[in-house]
Order: structure tokens, then C-alpha cells, then sequence
């Protein structure tokens, strides 16, 4: 049993080693490079979180795609509102299973705001959103359902449905 338990952790040992290997082998982590940018937008400094955010964005870090898309739609102290490259970085998000993506991309739909707007697109999006626990979500599509007509809501639910397994 002993030499079990030392062998798990001998294990763990590696792993954690490996993990901030790998965390510092270009001298920065990417979560720092977020913390950054966070930092940068708390500040005002929109232009250098956006500098911050886009490259880790385009790596396919969630976290900062979010937070793009978020800066990309309010936009701000010289910072441009750009509504159309907000919905793809949420989508982008979203289609990986970002509940705040989806929730976010199906308001988008819903509104006509840097897309078509598409009802059934909407709810299918605040559809998965409100699965993963966001309350706003599941509210905002029940007030959207009653606009749709039968036919609408199905598409919705087959293309919720297809996105879920797409993720």
C-alpha cells in the first residue's frame, strides 16, 4: 500500500511539474497575459486589453474570447463598438460550450445586433445557456418563445439540440 501511495504521488509530483513547465516555458503564463488585460480594461485602458485579450483569443482561450466579444460589443473610451466581431467571437465561445457565450450570442440573435436577427437562432442559443444554469438565459428565451409560432420552436429545439452535440 505504501509503495502504491508513493508511486500516486511521485505522479502528482510530475504532473504539477509538467504543468508549470509548461505554464512558464515562454516566460509568461496565459493566465497572466488574461490578469493583464483584465487589468488593462479595469483601468479604462480598453485598446491594451483588447491587445492583451486578442492573441489569446485567437489561440482558443474561452475565457479571453468571452471577454473580447464582451469588449467588442460595448466598446468604449476609444474603443470602437464592433457588434459583428463580437457575435463570431461569441460564437466561437458558444460553439465550444460556453454557457456566457451562448447566453450573450442568443441576446445578440434576439436583438438584430451584428447579426441577422433570427429568433430561432436566439432561442436555440439561450436554449443551452439556460441547460447550463444561467437563470437570465432561461428568461430570456421564455420571453422570446411566445413570439415564435410552432413551426419556429421546433427548429429552435432541433437546432439546440444539434449545437449540443456539436459541442
Amino acid at each position: 500500500m505504501a509503495a502504491l501511495l508513493t508511486g500516486s504521488l511521485r505522479l502528482c509530483s510530475v504532473f504539477v511539474i509538467v504543468l508549470a513547465a509548461s505554464a512558464l516555458g515562454s516566460g509568461r503564463s496565459v493566465f497572466a497575459d488574461f490578469i493583464d488585460g483584465l487589468a488593462a480594461y479595469d483601468s479604462g485602458q480598453l485598446r491594451d486589453a483588447y491587445e492583451e485579450w486578442l492573441p489569446l483569443a485567437e489561440a482558443g482561450d474561452l475565457q479571453a474570447q468571452v471577454a473580447l466579444a464582451g469588449l467588442l460589443q460595448v466598446g468604449g473610451r476609444g474603443m470602437d463598438r464592433d457588434l459583428p466581431a463580437a457575435a463570431a467571437w461569441y460564437r466561437r465561445a458558444a460553439e465550444r460550450g460556453d454557457p456566457v457565450a451562448q447566453m450573450n450570442l442568443g441576446d445578440l440573435y434576439a436583438e438584430g445586433q451584428g447579426v441577422e436577427r433570427d429568433l430561432v437562432q436566439a432561442v436555440a442559443w439561450l436554449s443551452l445557456a439556460a441547460e447550463q444554469g444561467r437563470l437570465w438565459a432561461a428568461q430570456r428565451r421564455a420571453a422570446l418563445v411566445g413570439s415564435l409560432s410552432e413551426t419556429q420552436l421546433r427548429a429552435a429545439d432541433a437546432l439546440s439540440a444539434r449545437l449540443r452535440r456539436d459541442e
